[in-house]
């Protein structure tokens, strides 16, 4: 049997944060400049765009950092804090796509209010109140010198992403764009997406100002208002199992927004 697909914006993520016990409390960005060497940082937390060390239980969930552009990719190295990352040298003028994850994880809630990290129903002893299985897939354009954003338009076609369909240089202020969501290269349908610009949830309390959802062929469109640093998050839940019932995916895009 097919699973359905329920959605959930961030702002409905967000609320998860509040109650700060829950499983869902943290999302997912990459974050990254040009700096000599492409320098990238895995921002895993609720405070866009607050850096925090990741506790180190939860190192094994992330792969590392990559990088992809025309005719190349690199898997980064960590150096300093445990969420940086660094290319090995400086890349050539060309529009980039940095890709972080955070790999299927089980989470299950027992009875006490207490969360079990990579367990499911048969691990445990007891009640499990819920049990779900999350995983986390940032993106994030940078552009190095003088270049299009061609590149941008081209979906890494893997786990659940958003991809512009405009150059990344075309993305500019009060411009409607289409953008789409995906899994695995697939459209994802009916799919919420909500967006951010740097600064704005520091005091706007739970809205948000960008909301969307997608098409039937996973499209949908954006008109940014301002210009600066934005991203797109979206989650999508389907049904899981009888052992674990839950089946989470979230994806970010991180872009900037130029004035015309």
């Amino acid at each position: 049997m097919k699973a359905k697909q329920k959605v959930t914006s961030f702002v409905t993520a967000a609320a998860f944060c509040l109650l700060g016990t829950s499983a869902l409390a943290h999302q997912l960005w990459v974050i990254g400049k040009n700096d000599g060497v492409l320098k990238a940082d895995t921002l895993y937390g609720h405070n866009f765009p607050v850096l925090e060390e990741i506790d180190e239980s939860r190192l094994v969930l992330f792969e590392p950092v990559q990088v992809y552009g025309e005719n190349y990719h690199e898997v980064l190295t960590q150096k300093g804090p445990n969420y940086h990352f660094e290319t090995r040298k400086a890349l050539p003028n060309g529009t980039y796509i940095l890709e972080n994850y955070y790999k299927p994880t089980a989470w299950s809630e027992k009875a006490d209010g207490k969360w079990e990290m990579g367990k499911t129903r048969k691990d445990i002893d007891g009640e499990v109140k819920s049990c779900g299985i999350y995983d986390m897939h940032g993106k994030a354009i940078v552009t190095i010198g003088d270049d299009d954003g061609t590149f941008a338009m081209k979906p890494l076609g893997k786990h659940l992403e958003i991809t512009p369909m405009v150059k990344a240089g075309d993305i500019l202020v009060d411009n409607l764009v289409k953008f789409k969501i995906t899994r695995d290269g697939k459209p994802v349908k009916l799919a919420e997406i909500t967006g951010f610009y740097e600064g704005y949830s520091d005091n706007a309390g739970m809205s948000a100002p960008f909301y969307a959802k997608s098409d039937l062929k996973g499209e949908f469109q954006f008109r940014p208002l301002r210009a600066g640093s934005w991203y797109l998050y979206s989650i999508v839940e389907t049904e899981g199992t009888a052992d674990c019932e839950v089946r989470q995916e979230e994806a970010s895009l991180i872009f900037d927004v130029k004035d015309k």
